[in-house]
């Protein structure tokens, strides 16, 4: 029996090649899309997971509410860890981490690294396992953890254990042991370092363990077997008020709200399970992903697998009319409800099987492009792992059960006599039907809103200016084997006087996101005639507001022919106005609340972070504890090809062995809205397959209609109906559809993006006509699918379609 079930529906199927060609389109296309979205999905929430541990691993933070939003950070001074350790006995291990890149030396070779500096514990910690060399590693602090990546390239096939590397630390060298080879890290692991020193090894350490104010390291812990995490998080409050009394008087000074727990400040733990997402304390280095972006890519491939099983139904549907005969004489030869059920669920098996092999394959075929235009890393080999087998396996019998259940439910609900007097196409559409529409309309005009607003937000934030010179300033981060003042001084003298250069200049960090990937910030605060002050600190050389044209707006710039520069300070407008001066320029500002500091000038605000904050107060200084990472050069705007080839050439002479990453500022402020363009081109893709399957579905439907309505249209046209009525007759129900849906899909397209828009301080505001031309595009889309099928029965032989009924 089940044999003659398949050979029947294959013969089926090759019957109806152009409406099973349609269907298995439609659901290989969903499967394809879907498929690579839900592997993203499952690769982003996997981080980190391989940590046999994890549900005991937590991060610290500090939590404030200054100006009624409370603030979180993970940044601590450095004698939280040895205070809090030898203070409470429930923590097991605690390490501190802080990230660094350095030039890693051995014999005549040199590699650019990134070392992290953590304590001895961090291996008790997180699950990192040891490859060759000690077990227990970073038991001296002259050990050096590497990688097996960095085991190879420096030493080849040779033991890397007991070798001793050099390590570049300010102007000189430092040697260490290397004790200990550690696997790579996975690809989903949010360490991902080269290496790991002791912490002791930070510059300044001895002083910075006296240091309570200065914050610039993370810290993880784990807790005895026997403690409760939400009993030792409410314990640290004694903790805050021993070590932190300083903070803690300023901020009832300044009007601060007490945070949760009723304190001013309070110490907390974040569960490093969720540190992938952790986005307000900012995770492992600052770097975490937007927990909402992700359950997205989940929502839209659950909507595109949601279209093509609709879709699936409405051609079987349509298809059922043309099958109803046979239906019926099914029936009369006594074939029972269960022999029809099983004959068209095994035709759904089939189709889904054949659409499931060639959206596998689709999905292998597109998979580079996924991965280079989404920035993602899956493979095709994730969805064999025994977890996302299942899954495949499980929305593949819920597909078809959808998919096959209710087509074959109307075809047995058939009467036979009706049936065999071919009484069946005269049956009026159903509201299953129209729904299944709406639906499908409904998802792909709010993937369009959601489009073109991402795209609107987008454009703006490119173009909107941000009060600096972005597109005629080149960006090149210096080298890590040099010196940044004397590679600075160096350059300017290898350029001066070169007519297309209008300007040089250094700084500590850079603007926007560069080729190196590098992002950091510097806060101070300080107390000024009894209130504190908070604002972004970067360390720059002279002509910086000139080489970047930036607008001073009084006073002036740092110069080469002051030597007083290096006790002076810039302001932006911002700063210069919590001073509550009438004369800002002039004014002695207590710099580090014990470096008095004279503003000698101010400069207008400009986004010197992206859009998605607002300006905030910002202080310039030329301080020799910030290294120049950065060297700026403006050029002329009338050849930038050429000026760029211009300067990369004069950089090599300068530097023969440093490497030339620079990037166009440009570049560097458009990378700051990568997720938000990821996400945009998620949207367009989605938006595009949506239309494409709804469109196959909504031709079907056109086609069933037009079958059902065969002779009233022959009779119309021999009444003397034009063919633009008769083609307004059979889409004007379907347009009606599609404009009900669009409404539907307006408040809460609108709703979802004011929602996404909230992330950024500078934004679009949404406007009614993208709502209108997103309905607009559908009705077009819609009426153009429609028309295909209503003018061939518009045109047809009237005679033909009377005889035919």
């Amino acid at each position: 029996m089940f044999k003659n079930y398949i050979k029947t529906a294959w013969r089926n199927l090759l019957k109806g090649k152009v409406f099973n060609g349609l269907n298995i389109l439609g659901l290989a296309v969903a499967i394809a899309s879907s498929a690579l979205l839900l592997l993203t999905v499952h690769f982003q929430f996997s981080y980190d997971k391989f940590h046999k541990n994890i549900d005991n691993i937590y991060q610290l933070y500090f939590s404030t509410n200054r100006e009624g939003v409370v603030e979180k950070t993970g940044s601590m001074p450095v004698p939280v860890t040895p205070a809090i350790k030898a203070e409470y006995p429930e923590i097991k291990n605690i390490s501190r981490l802080e990230g660094g890149v350095t030039t890693v030396a051995y014999g005549d070779k040199e590699l650019e690294e990134s070392i992290n500096f953590v304590d001895q514990d961090f291996f008790k910690i997180f699950t990192i396992p040891v490859a060759a060399g000690s077990k227990t590693p970073l038991v001296s602090q002259n050990e050096l953890v590497i990688t097996k990546y960095v085991a190879k390239a420096l030493f080849n096939n040779a033991d890397p254990v007991g070798k001793m590397v050099r390590m570049k630390f300010g102007e000189g060298y430092k040697s260490f042991i290397v004790s200990s080879v550690i696997e790579d890290f996975p690809e989903n692991s949010s360490i991902n370092a080269d290496g790991f020193i002791r912490f002791e090894n930070t510059p300044g350490y001895q002083q910075n363990l006296k240091v309570w104010d200065n914050r610039n390291h993370s810290v993880f812990l784990s807790l005895t077997d026997n403690a409760d995490p939400a009993v030792f998080e409410s314990k640290l409050g004694k903790f805050v008020k021993a070590h932190f009394k300083e903070d803690l008087n300023n901020l009832k000074r300044d009007g601060a709200k007490p945070v949760a727990n009723g304190d001013l400040m309070s110490l907390n733990l974040a569960s490093f399970k969720d540190n992938h997402f952790n986005t307000e304390v900012g995770g492992v280095e600052g770097y975490a992903v937007n927990k909402t972006s992700i359950i997205g890519l989940l929502v839209i491939a659950i909507f595109i697998l949601i279209i093509a099983c609709i879709n699936f139904i409405n051609l079987a549907v349509a298809r059922s009319f043309t099958r109803a005969r046979e239906v019926g004489v099914r029936k009369t030869l006594g074939a029972g409800k269960w022999d029809l059920l099983s004959q068209f669920w095994t035709e759904t098996i089939m189709v889904c099987l054949i659409a499931l092999a060639i959206g596998i394959a689709l999905a292998s075929v597109i998979l580079p492009y996924f991965n280079a235009n989404f920035k993602s890393t899956i493979k095709l080999g994730m969805l064999f792992h025994p977890a996302q087998l299942l899954t495949l396996i499980g929305l593949f019998l819920l597909i078809t059960v959808i998919a096959g259940f209710y087509p074959a439910l109307l075809m047995m609900r058939y009467k036979t006599v009706q049936v065999l007097k071919g009484s069946v196409s005269t049956a009026k559409p159903g509201k299953v039907r129209n729904i299944l529409l709406v639906v499908q309309f409904s998802i792909a005009t709010l993937l369009t809103i959601c489009t073109l607003i991402t795209r609107q937000q987008i454009n703006y934030v490119r173009n909107k200016p941000l009060g600096f010179n972005k597109s005629e300033v080149l960006s090149i981060p210096i080298d890590h084997g040099l010196n940044g003042a004397q590679a600075l001084q160096l350059f300017r003298n290898q350029v001066a006087g070169e007519k297309q250069i209008v300007g040089v200049t250094g700084a500590y960090r850079n603007l926007g996101l560069g080729n190196d990937g590098s992002t950091f910030t510097s806060i101070t605060g300080f107390n000024y005639k009894g209130h504190e002050i908070r604002s972004h600190i970067y360390s720059v050389s002279y002509d910086y507001l000139k080489t970047l044209d930036i607008k001073l707006l009084d006073g002036r710039e740092f110069s080469k022919d002051f030597a007083s520069d290096s006790n002076a300070v810039l302001v932006n407008q911002k700063m210069a106005s919590l001073l509550q001066v009438n004369k800002p320029v002039g004014t002695m500002v207590p710099y580090d609340d014990k470096h008095p500091k004279k503003v000698i000038g101010v400069f207008a605000d400009y986004n010197f972070r992206s859009l998605h904050d607002k300006i905030e107060p910002l202080t310039l200084v030329m301080d020799k504890e910030f290294p120049i990472n950065y060297v700026f050069v403006r050029v002329r705007p009338n050849s930038l090809s050429a000026s760029y080839d211009f300067i990369k050439e004069k950089w090599h002479q300068t530097f023969p062995n440093a490497d030339f990453n620079a990037s166009w500022l440009e570049q560097n402020t458009e990378k700051q809205y990568r997720n938000e363009q990821r996400l945009a081109n998620i949207f367009n893709s989605a938006s595009i397959i949506a239309i494409f399957i709804s469109c196959i579905g909504l031709l079907a439907m056109s086609v069933m209609v037009i079958l059902q309505r065969t002779k009233e249209i022959g009779i119309r046209k021999v009444l003397g109906a034009s063919v633009s009525r008769i083609v307004l007759l059979v889409s004007s129900e379907f347009i009606t559809l599609v404009i009900v849906a669009a409404i539907i899909a307006m408040p809460i397209a609108w709703w979802l993006m004011d929602q996404w828009l909230q992330n950024f301080a500078y934004r679009v505001s949404i406007q009614w006509w993208v709502f209108a031309l997103a309905t607009l595009l559908a009705v077009i889309i819609a009426a153009l699918t429609i028309s295909v099928q209503a003018i061939r029965a518009a045109i047809a032989n009237p005679v033909k379609s009377i005889k035919s009924e």
